[in-house]
């Protein structure tokens, strides 16, 4: 639904400036943009907008300024004015509320929580304009005459009476104050405003004190605006807007009460509250709503804090679950875990989501690490039992990271990072595991940002290499074609393993830089290699990461690397393996497409370890299956892989396909590999990866056998 409003956002920052600009147009805002406090203000005086993002942090000035400035200018001061903060500083937010301001969004913010707020706020300011508006027009007419003040009252659409403050008594009431208070007129008529009012009200003062005060300040010309909640004779509440203004008398001294019903407003005010402290899908708190109480529990005294623990939940297979059975499952799946996890937390407890598949459950009453890792073990059972859904038994996994309050951190912000880091490693470690966070994690983690560091100059400096794995065929004993290994041989520290950096690369975001290196440099050398006399026909293998063969720009790069190289396109072989492919499988056949459309092939890597039915390999547009090297280890100690092996290599021949085996290191492994009808083997039996020097050296050694009947070349 488009939506209408004039929208004014001031933020220096030119991206977020874009983002917004660009997020609000789509809904149909008008919007302008400043980039300091002074444009602001100027912006906001020749064009008052309906609504004001106002950036906490400015060049010229602040944020707390520039919206003071804007409440003292009778043209601006009526208008909403909303924070922009990344900080979470709870005196910051009171700062800011004191200088005018209705709402704090944080940065970076839910999309749809910004427009929910925006879309609130201006409604809340429209219906003020129109109640103020209307009170006014009102108030004006009431001063006219005395002989118009009854049908006047009498069509205003907000409760109004007259109070005689020399009595303290209402002396006059309309139809509307009628039905706001549950009381006839004659009722109401000699009543005193202690009389109507509930014991407890907003502003937290004794009702006579308030009542004597505002009257005090109406006597003086000065409308006063309040709020107050009016008691009716059956017990109900009703929260109302009071406009206490003094009326023209030759009587008395007259007041004119106006209750407006704010009922629906803080029913929005709510709204707003919980879209700030609440997960939208779940109910449970989101992380503002956690750390509110996470700081809430680490303030109180030492002596007197009760011991907690927090444990942060990372639920796994979840994007698995999406692809196959719909985002609509997948969110039901999400509401049945924060129900078990509700059902966990005992009276001191709270649960939480904190966006995504990750949760956390705030546990008082653990002391020590063995009742941490007991309550552990309880949450990783209760997530990884089978969920009924929608007729369904869904099963997930979970990783679990735990750090102790206030042993591991005197802060929400900290204990909730050293959790992450205890998750991280619970992750490293494997599947369905819990970790305590200790001191060592802070080293570790620091050491693996140092890593990512360096490997982000390897990347850019040449620091990194490849090594290649020749690729031998069976039946003539010629190198068909070799497998590109990426190398990093670092400055101070040697060779560095790709099981300790290729990691790394993946969590960081630099294996698309680093996949791309690796693919254009197995590319150049292929073409070097070519141009010396190598085989025409062999092959570059190179492995492709989850992130990459999820990258739509991907064709495109393998086509541009191709016509940078000049190789030919069926000299490419591109490496995916099966578990990346069944993350989303018609994805997957998508991209195999467009590779076997520009004449790349594609070859299923590491096959037999994931989860793929026979009905996608069919479908899959495949040159070739590689046995993982697993099953060729065990093919001497064990009977299933034996067999094994010998299906696979019988499937992938009926499907046309060429086999390839990896990971040969013994006579023994490669007898049998030659007995099942291997195309392609490769392995330490044969020649560890090398340098590219080193490989020439040995395709030329292998270049000198000549293929003859009957003859075994290994």
């Amino acid at each position: 639904m488009q939506q209408t409003g004039d929208i004014l956002v001031v933020d220096d920052t030119t991206t977020t400036l874009m983002m917004l600009l660009a997020l609000l147009s789509t809904q149909g805002y008008q919007v302008s943009s400043a980039q300091s406090g002074a444009e602001a203000l100027n912006l906001a005086q020749k064009h008052p907008p309906d609504l004001i993002l106002l950036d906490f942090n400015l060049p010229d000035t602040d944020g707390l300024a520039v919206c003071r400035e804007l409440k003292l200018n009778l043209r601006t001061r009526d208008i909403p004015v909303l924070f922009l903060s990344s900080s979470a500083d709870a005196d910051a937010r009171v700062d800011g509320f004191a200088a005018g301001a209705v709402d704090f969004i944080a940065k970076p913010f839910e999309r749809s929580e910004l427009l929910a707020r925006i879309s609130t706020h201006l409604e809340l300011s429209r219906l003020k304009q129109r109640l103020s508006k209307l009170v006014e027009e009102k108030t004006d007419s009431l001063r006219l005459s005395e002989q118009r003040f009854r049908a006047l009252i009498e069509q205003a659409p907000e409760a109004i009476m007259v109070y005689n403050l020399d009595s303290g008594r209402f002396v006059d009431a309309n139809r509307q104050a009628e039905l706001l208070t549950d009381r006839p007129l004659p009722a109401l008529i000699g009543l005193s405003p202690l009389d109507i009012y509930s014991a407890e009200q907003p502003d937290g003062l004794p009702a006579a004190e308030s009542v004597g005060m505002h009257a005090a300040r109406a006597l003086q010309g000065e409308v006063q605006v309040f709020e107050r909640s009016i008691l009716r004779p059956d017990g109900g509440i009703v929260p109302c807007e009071v406009r206490l203004s003094l009326l023209p008398s030759e009587t008395g001294r007259l007041l004119r009460v106006s209750y407006i019903d704010i009922t629906q407003r803080i029913a929005a005010q709510d709204k707003i509250n919980r879209l700030a402290y609440f997960d939208a899908l779940t109910g449970l708190y989101n992380q503002s709503g956690l750390m509110e109480q996470l700081d809430a529990l680490c303030a109180i005294p030492e002596k007197e804090r009760p011991a907690f623990a927090l444990l942060l939940i990372d639920l796994g297979d979840f994007k698995y679950i999406n692809d196959v059975y719909g985002n609509r499952i997948g969110d039901l799946l999400l509401c049945c875990v924060a129900d078990r996890l509700r059902q966990l937390a005992d009276a001191g407890g709270y649960a939480a989501r904190l966006g995504g598949v990750e949760f956390v459950l705030l546990q008082t009453g653990i002391a020590d690490v063995k009742e941490a890792k007991s309550l552990a073990r309880r949450v990783l059972d209760a997530v990884t039992a089978p969920f009924p859904v929608d007729e369904m038994m869904l099963n997930i996994g979970a990783n679990i990271g735990v750090s102790l309050g206030t042993a591991h951190g005197d802060s929400g912000q900290e204990l909730l990072r050293n959790a992450d880091m205890a998750l991280y490693q619970s992750k490293q470690i494997g599947a369905l595991r819990a970790e305590m966070y200790h001191a060592d994690l802070g080293r570790q983690m620091r050491e693996r940002v140092e890593l990512e560091k360096e490997l982000r100059h390897a990347i850019d400096s040449g620091q990194l290499l490849l090594h290649y794995q020749p690729q031998i065929e069976l039946s003539s004993g010629r190198v068909v074609g070799v497998e590109a290994l990426v190398r990093w041989q670092h400055a101070k520290r040697g060779m560095i393993s790709p099981a300790q950096f290729i990691p790394i690369a993946e969590q960081s975001g630099l294996i698309l830089p680093l996949g791309r290196w690796v693919l254009r440099e197995a590319c150049g050398q292929l073409r070097r290699w070519q141009d010396q006399g190598s085989d025409p026909d062999m092959k570059m293998a190179v492995n492709l990461s989850v992130a990459q063969f999820t990258d739509h720009e991907l064709p495109d790069f393998v086509a541009g690397v191709l016509r940078e190289t000049g190789i030919a396109p069926a000299c490419l072989e591109l490496e995916i393996t099966e578990s990346c492919t069944m993350l989303s499988p018609q994805q997957s056949i998508n991209m195999m497409e467009q590779f076997r459309d520009m004449g790349v092939h594609s070859s299923i890597d590491d096959f037999g370890t994931g989860h793929s039915a026979l009905a996608y390999l069919t479908r899959f547009p495949l040159d070739t299956l590689k046995i993982d090297q697993s099953f060729i280890r065990n093919i001497s100690s064990d009977e299933k892989d034996t067999a094994l092996c010998d299906t696979i290599a019988y499937l992938a021949h009926r499907l046309g396909l060429r086999v390839v085996a990896e990971g040969v290191e013994t006579q023994q492994q490669l007898t049998f590999l030659t007995s099942i009808h291997v195309d392609v083997v490769q392995g330490y039996l044969l020649c560890k990866p090398l340098p590219a020097a080193d490989l020439e050296n040995f395709m030329l050694q292998r270049s000198g056998l000549q293929s003859q009947p009957g003859i075994e070349y290994f």
